[in-house]
């Protein structure tokens, strides 16, 4: 009777050893699952900063692309203004040419004139 009573003892320690290592099993199994779910909840946070990230660097492209379209037509513009700057400056010195010889003529006339009157 005492053999089975020790061994009743030894069975229900064991089985106290059992219970405790499941609830410690459970209790890890737990905290698995919640860093899990935090992993996961990260996960997705880091997902939608990389398509938010993405998104931007569209808009940042389809920026530079506008900005760059719009520096072509500025550029053509500069173009376009030294090349009206180059027909004005030499407008200016075709009629800076005439004035020179105009004045020039003037002047022999004016000249032929007093040494007419002088005559």
């Amino acid at each position: 009777m005492e053999r089975v009573k020790n061994m009743v003892i030894v069975l229900m320690e064991q089985r106290d050893l059992a219970k405790k290592r499941c609830d410690d099993l459970n209790l890890e199994l737990k905290i698995i699952t919640e860093k899990l779910a935090t992993t996961q909840k990260d996960k997705q946070t880091l997902s939608s900063k990389i398509k938010l990230l993405e998104n931007e660097m569209e808009s940042a492209q389809e920026e530079n692309l506008t900005m760059k379209n719009e520096n072509v037509e500025l550029e053509y513009e500069v173009e376009k203004m030294e090349r009206e700057r180059s027909s004005q400056q030499n407008e200016l010195s075709y009629v800076e040419r005439e004035v020179t010889v105009k004045e020039e003529r003037f002047t022999k006339m004016e000249k032929a004139v007093k040494d007419v009157v002088d005559a």
